[in-house]
């Protein structure tokens, strides 16, 4: 069956952003905003240049996968990277729904020679439920803009995002996305991925034996550009990219601030396929 190319036109600007972001260890994996009127299934696969953990100055090449299929109208099932999501609205604006959320683990594979000989930071699957809403600018539906709110934890700790998107055509086959929000959590989680005690004090002679225990809050603010090609009425192109300041408690962390960097960047590039 064919797909309008309104309809693929929201539903790749929505997948790629998201495909690219997806690529990011240790961030939940959905700050794009979702468009509930666009009803088409998909499945895209790219490829990211993506820090090697959260606050790292390394890169790595990462995968990313986003699938989604609609049942019962407006309600669908989505996979993004390591996080499936459950719209449980059958409505044209607001979608809402629990989550689960797979998040890699830190060990000895790290390029960071410091960092490597640190305690493992194990892998760990969080539970948590999201909302979003979007709405149309004018008849063109590619033109428009979303909010997105995600929370999830486990027994390491509870983060989430608030992210905002906007989608402007600026042709019938170039569509420009341009984003932002931030991300936060609890005591607990910044302790686990930023903190420093135990043996691992021994590790940071700048801590004077000292463990450092950081608090949660606003962790981070990000932005977000794309460009989205429709190439054929089922092949749809992304590229873009992304960057994420660290801040407080986190970005004073020994691990970012001796070891990584406090600004944290993604380019990616990914092929969406939709159909009906």
């Amino acid at each position: 069956m064919q797909v309008s190319q309104e309809k693929l036109a929201k539903l790749v600007a929505s997948s790629g952003c998201v495909l690219l972001l997806s690529a990011l260890p240790g961030v939940a994996f959905s700050q794009s905003a979702f468009d509930p009127e666009e009803g088409v299934n998909v499945f895209a696969l790219g490829v990211a240049s993506a820090p090697d953990y959260i606050g790292s100055d390394d890169t790595k090449a990462v995968p990313a996968i986003v699938a989604r299929a609609y049942f019962s109208g407006k309600r669908y099932v989505q996979l993004l990277g390591p996080q499936l999501s459950l719209n449980l609205i059958n409505d044209d604006v607001f979608q809402f729904g629990p989550q689960v959320l797979f998040r890699a683990k830190r060990d000895s594979d790290v390029d960071d020679e410091v960092v490597k000989q640190m305690r493992t930071v194990d892998e760990n699957v969080e539970g948590g439920i999201f909302a979003a809403a979007v709405w149309k600018i004018n008849g063109d539906n590619r033109h428009r803009f979303g909010i997105r709110a995600d929370w999830q934890g486990s027994s390491d700790g509870e983060e989430g995002t608030i992210t905002m998107n906007y989608f402007r055509p600026l042709s019938s086959t170039i569509v420009l996305n341009l984003g932002g929000g931030i991300g936060f959590s609890n005591d607990k989680w910044a302790r686990n991925y930023f903190g420093v005690s135990g043996t691992d004090v021994n590790l940071f002679p700048s801590l004077g034996g000292n463990a450092y225990v950081p608090k949660g809050g606003v962790n981070d603010y990000r932005a977000n550009i794309g460009i989205i090609a429709h190439l054929q009425p089922q092949w749809h192109l992304f590229t873009g990219v992304r960057y994420q300041k660290l801040r407080g408690d986190v970005s004073d962390s020994p691990i970012v601030s001796e070891r990584g960097d406090k600004n944290q960047w993604i380019y990616g590039v990914a092929l969406g396929y939709a159909w009906q």
